[in-house]
C-alpha cells in the first residue's frame, strides 16, 4: 500500500496512466460497432464546424474584397481602351469631314478650270495660297507659283468667285498679289480695268479705284447714252487693250450715280470675291495652255 501511494505521489506518472486509461477507453469506444457519434465527438466537431464558421466569414470578405479591386482595376483598363478607341474615332471622323471638304472644294475647282477651257484666250494656272499679308494700306497674297510657271507681272488672279488682284512682283518659283480692294488712282503701282457688263456689249468702263468706306469697286467712264446699267448686273473684263483677258468675273452692280459734271456715270460694284479664307486661287493667263499641245482637237 505505501508503495502504491509513493508511486500515486509521483504526478507525471500519474498522469501518464490516466492518459493511457483514456486512450484504451476511448479506442474501444471507436472501434466497436456504434449507430451515432459520441458526446465528445459531437462535442469537438461542433467546436470545429463553429471555428471554421468564425474564421471563413472574414476569410470570404477579405478575398471577395481583393476580388472587387481586381475586377474594378480590369473595368479600368477596359474603359481606358474604350477612351482611346472614341479619340481615335473622333479623330478618325474630323479628318474625313476634312477630306470630304477639301474634295468638295478641289471638285469645284475643277468644275471652273473646266468651264474656263472654253475660253481659248486664256487658261487658269492653280496656285495654293501660303502667305496672307493684312496690311490695311498694302494687302497682298503670297503663293507657290512663279516665272517657272508661266506667271508673269501684271495678270490677273481669280477665285472660283470672282477675280480677287494682280500679280505684283514674281520669283522662278512664287508670286505676290496685289489684291483689287488696294486699287487707288493715287497709287503708281495700280492698275486700270477695263470693263464690261455681261449682256450688255455696249457698255464700258475703267475700273482703277476702291471705295474702302464703302466696300465698293468704283467702275468711272460709263456713257448713258449707250446702255442702262441696273442693279445686280455683272461687270466682267472686257479684254480691252490686251491687259487682262475679257470675261474674267468682277463683281455686281450695286449702284449707278452721275458723274461731277454729269457726262458720264459711276457705278458701285461689290467684288464677288470673298477676300477671306483662301486656299486655292487661278492666275489667268493670256493664250492657249502649254499643256495642251498646240491647241488643235
Amino acid at each position: 500500500m505505501f508503495e502504491l501511494f509513493r508511486l500515486l505521489g509521483n504526478r507525471k506518472l500519474f498522469i501518464l496512466l490516466i492518459v493511457i486509461v483514456l486512450f484504451v477507453a476511448l479506442m474501444g469506444v471507436t472501434l466497436g460497432d456504434r449507430i451515432g457519434l459520441t458526446w465528445p465527438e459531437k462535442f469537438v466537431k461542433d467546436t470545429v464546424g463553429f471555428t471554421q464558421r468564425i474564421v471563413n466569414k472574414p476569410a470570404a470578405a477579405v478575398s471577395g474584397f481583393f476580388e472587387d479591386i481586381a475586377d474594378l482595376n480590369a473595368v479600368y483598363e477596359e474603359n481606358e481602351n474604350y477612351r482611346v478607341q472614341l479619340v481615335e474615332l473622333q479623330r478618325q471622323v474630323i479628318d474625313y469631314r476634312k477630306l470630304k471638304t477639301d474634295n468638295e472644294n478641289l471638285q469645284k475647282d475643277l468644275d471652273f478650270t473646266e468651264m474656263q477651257k472654253r475660253n481659248a484666250n486664256k487658261y487658269y494656272r492653280f496656285a495654293h495660297v501660303i502667305s496672307v499679308n493684312d496690311d490695311v494700306n498694302n494687302p497682298t497674297v503670297n503663293i507657290d507659283v512663279g516665272s517657272k510657271d508661266g506667271v508673269a507681272v501684271g495678270q490677273a488672279v481669280t477665285s472660283i468667285e470672282g477675280m480677287v488682284g494682280i500679280v505684283s512682283t514674281t520669283t522662278d518659283y512664287t508670286s505676290t498679289i496685289q489684291l483689287i480692294t488696294s486699287l487707288s488712282l493715287t497709287s503708281p503701282d495700280s492698275y486700270a480695268i477695263a470693263a464690261t457688263v455681261t449682256g450688255k456689249a455696249d457698255t464700258f468702263g475703267i475700273v482703277e479705284s476702291y471705295d474702302k468706306n464703302k466696300k465698293r469697286l468704283l467702275m468711272t467712264g460709263i456713257d448713258p447714252n449707250k446702255t442702262k446699267l441696273e442693279p445686280y448686273d455683272t461687270v466682267v473684263t472686257s479684254g480691252s487693250g490686251g491687259v487682262f483677258p475679257a470675261g474674267i468675273v468682277l463683281g455686281e452692280v450695286m449702284q449707278v450715280t452721275p458723274s461731277e459734271f454729269g457726262l458720264t456715270e459711276t457705278a458701285l460694284i461689290k467684288p464677288t470675291a470673298s477676300f477671306v479664307e483662301w486656299k486655292e486661287l487661278f492666275v489667268v493667263i493670256p493664250g492657249i495652255d502649254p499643256n495642251e499641245g498646240d491647241g488643235t482637237p
